[in-house]
């Protein structure tokens, strides 16, 4: 009986793990932290969802389709990109389409926390990129960090900044719980997510920007 409750716990712990690390995904859920960061900077819905559609174009839907056909073609293991060798590719498209969305921000006038918010995650991926040279870090981890800090330094509801950091604290146990990373790797993503995001938002943007 006792083999059966804790097997039963496991499994329990798993799914919650697994269901955590869909949810708070590096695709989704900056995108929905980005929107309310535009919201609040334009208090415009037209404005809020004509960027938000221009993130999905540019970044999620392009992100999305190359790693559904690298895995339906067996170059790649799963979904989550989880073998780090295998996100060479990843990395370097990554940065092309967050380099583009910061660009197109530029040059339509969104919000600058919308241009902002692009280049950090620009940034973050080239920080990701070259570490996943010689160590594998938590894209989860980076994508919920920095969504956190962006809450914390551009929104002024702290009560959702307090939910995207324990959204953040919860993915990195979930990566740590399906084994998809080490808790040095989650680490090390929470400190690139901030990190990357802190200077982004509180750096002058240069001239051409």
């Amino acid at each position: 009986m006792h083999l059966e409750n804790s097997e039963l716990k496991m499994t329990t712990r798993y799914e919650v793990a697994r269901w955590v690390s869909a949810i708070i995904h590096p695709i989704a859920f900056p995108l929905v932290v980005l929107g309310i960061a535009i919201y609040t900077a334009s208090s415009s819905l037209s404005t809020t969802l004509d960027d938000l559609a221009l993130a999905i174009v540019l970044t999620t839907l392009p992100i999305a389709l190359l790693v559904g056909i690298q895995v339906l073609r067996h170059k790649w293991t799963d979904l989550d990109v989880s073998v780090r060798r295998q996100r060479y590719l990843l990395y370097p498209f990554g940065i092309a389409c967050m380099a583009l969305l910061a660009f197109v921000y530029t040059h339509i006038n969104a919000p600058p926390v919308a241009t902002r918010s692009a280049i950090a995650l620009v940034l973050a991926n080239v920080v990701n990129g070259l570490i996943n040279f010689t160590y594998k870090v938590s894209a989860h981890a980076t994508g919920a960090a920095a969504s956190a800090t962006l809450l914390w330094l551009a929104v002024p509801y702290i009560s959702l900044a307090v939910i995207a950091t324990i959204a953040a604290l919860l993915v990195g146990w979930s990566r740590v719980v399906l084994k998809r990373h080490t808790p040095g790797q989650v680490l090390l993503g929470w400190t690139v997510g901030v990190a990357t995001m802190a200077f982004a938002l509180l750096m002058p943007l240069p001239a051409f920007l």
